[in-house]
């Protein structure tokens, strides 16, 4: 598998054009509660030839960006007090005492050109307070790449700014069932809510999507040749082939971080363990089994160990389980019912759906069962299946009440959340797509 997550396989160059820090300014922590959001000014990107609306366009993208990472504020146009010029580009400096004045702290400048079909854009950012460039890039590419263009330059600001890489571009896969149909297809849409997009449409039952550590496959569970089979599918051409055919019910629940072992959990002789194939060649290994149902797992970042769920206490419960090793640990407490566990990039946290006070929420855990804590739940409905973002700052789950599902996003520590998906039947099983 290719290491590119670059949707439909499109091309995009992107050049520093000054030299840029080595490492990040680091100017917001974002680990510290209720810490200080960046203004941030973005200003009209000056268009040398082309469409006139990218003058606005590119800054109404970017904004929308760094508005959601909660980190920033955004100064408004109306306030802005310079008009940015192509002389801008070419030795005249700003009048960063005018940007200071409206309350900026950082500045981000661009320039766009249109020719023959292809899109030249330059993009600074200045610290306001020093007068000094922070970072500075060209890109090229087609006008369709527009977004996908400017999500790397929010995803730059970030880093400049924390020393974390931005998750603009990444996507949600989840599953929703379409109007007229009794079966459940499966979906992407960005992590902004935008580019909704069906992936299959065979009228069948469509489930659990996996993405594999490359971004450029989905693994899912099909119903459509009447008996449950585990798919790869190409996310950009639509390729497919099976990967886990043997057993009865069947699901996938991640690949281990280099791509090459797919772990799922498949029911054989009436029980059902957690086995690993080889996404080339095929092969099995039976990874975790013995008495009581053992599905969901997930394959820690460094690939040593597995999260998965059993019910060999008596209740489903989330255990850990290093790989090759006799013996495992149960990490969810306080609940008589934990499922869907999901580990954090980092893999200091595990995200799972708990049960508690007759309600779904979504808690995390420490690997070794330690400082459980709840992040999301409602009094009106269910939180479930939550996914970690590739940056971890994030989690997307299914929120549902009666007559009403939607996806949603919440920061990891539960301060911010926001819908990302509304009015889809049935909507749910959101997974995160890898980092660009």
């Amino acid at each position: 598998m290719r290491r590119s997550i670059t949707a439909a396989g499109a091309f995009l160059l992107a050049l520093f054009i000054f030299p840029s820090p080595a490492l990040p300014v680091l100017y917001i922590d974002i680990n510290a509660p209720g810490g200080k959001r960046m203004p941030i000014a973005v200003a009209d990107v000056v268009v040398g030839r082309g469409d006139p609306s990218l003058s606005r366009g590119i800054p109404k993208i970017l904004s929308d960006d760094l508005v959601l990472t909660d980190l920033f504020d955004l100064i408004p146009p109306t306030a802005h007090i310079e008009t940015v010029t192509g002389a801008h580009f070419s030795g005249k400096p700003l009048s960063f005492p005018g940007w200071k004045m409206i309350g900026a702290e950082a500045v981000v400048i661009g320039l766009a050109e249109e020719r023959g079909g292809r899109l030249s854009i330059e993009m600074r950012l200045y610290d306001a307070t020093r007068g000094t460039l922070l970072l500075a890039k060209r890109y090229a590419g087609t006008p369709a790449q527009l977004s996908s263009i400017v999500h790397r330059f929010a995803n730059e600001i970030v880093y400049t700014f924390t020393g974390v890489r931005g998750v603009f571009g990444t996507a949600i896969a989840f599953t929703a069932r379409p109007a007229k149909s009794r079966g459940k297809e499966l979906y992407i849409v960005g992590m902004d809510g935008k580019d909704l997009r069906k992936v299959t449409d065979n009228r069948s039952y469509n489930l659990f999507p996996r993405w594999s550590p490359d971004g450029q496959w989905l693994a899912y569970t099909s119903f459509r040749t009447g008996a449950p089979i585990v798919y790869l599918r190409n996310v950009s051409t639509g390729a497919e082939k099976e990967v886990v055919r043997f057993g009865g019910s069947k699901a996938p629940g991640g690949f281990s971080p280099d791509g090459a072992w797919l772990y799922a959990g498949v029911s054989r002789d009436g029980n059902s363990d957690i086995y690993r194939v080889r996404v080339v060649g095929g092969s099995v290994e039976k990874v975790e089994g013995g008495w009581g149902l053992d599905v969901s797992p997930s394959p820690s970042p460094d690939g040593r160990r597995v999260a998965f769920v059993s019910d060999r206490g008596g209740s489903p419960q989330i255990y850990v389980k290093t790989i090759g090793i006799p013996g495992e640990t149960r990490i969810s407490s306080r609940t008589s019912f934990a499922t869907s566990p999901s580990w954090s990039p980092a893999g200091d946290r595990i995200a799972y759906t708990a049960r508690t006070g007759g309600r779904f929420i979504i808690a995390t855990v420490a690997p070794d069962g330690s400082d459980p804590r709840e992040v999301a739940s409602a009094p009106d409905g269910d939180c479930k299946d939550p996914s970690f973002s590739p940056d971890g700052r994030s989690l997307v789950y299914t929120y549902r009440k009666r007559g009403y599902s939607a996806l949603k996003i919440i920061s990891s520590d539960g301060r911010r959340q926001r819908t990302l998906v509304s009015g889809m039947e049935n909507a749910g099983s959101p997974a995160w797509s890898p980092g660009r």
